[in-house]
């Protein structure tokens, strides 16, 4: 069965900005795992979807992080998947790796750092904001 372009969207539902706030470190279980991985479904099904780190889960995005080393699971190839889902955009809060002793040169290559209050200001131009 055809369906034409222009009832599509009768079939499908309109696309969705959506941040999603990662907060838990990424030494503390596989929470930040499996939030990332609510983040890449919602990405499979045609949503705009923002990650933003911020608190301890800025741990996440720094290059010298090696999940491996310290016996967890290895939830960096999940950033590798992240241009493969078109996730819009990786942020991380600048207050936060300020916090953990982290500069901007530190993280992995494609994700934005932004302050806090860049973060609060851009919250509100999603449709739907996720805080796990």
């Amino acid at each position: 069965m055809l369906i034409a372009s222009s009832t599509l969207n009768e079939y499908c539902p309109a696309m969705k900005k959506i941040a999603i706030l990662l907060r838990q470190s990424p030494f503390t279980g596989n929470q930040l795992q499996e939030t990332i991985d609510i983040g890449l479904a919602y990405a499979a099904f045609d949503q705009s979807v923002s990650l933003i780190f911020t608190e301890q889960a800025v741990l996440a995005c720094c290059e010298s992080t090696e999940p491996a080393r310290a016996g967890f699971a290895d939830f960096l190839k999940q950033f590798g998947a992240f241009e493969l889902y078109e996730i819009a955009e990786t942020v991380v809060c600048a207050d936060a790796l300020a916090l953990q002793g982290l500069a901007e040169h530190q993280l992995r290559a494609g994700v934005e750092s932004r302050s806090a209050a860049e973060i609060a200001a851009l919250l509100p131009t999603f449709d739907i904001v996720i805080s796990i």
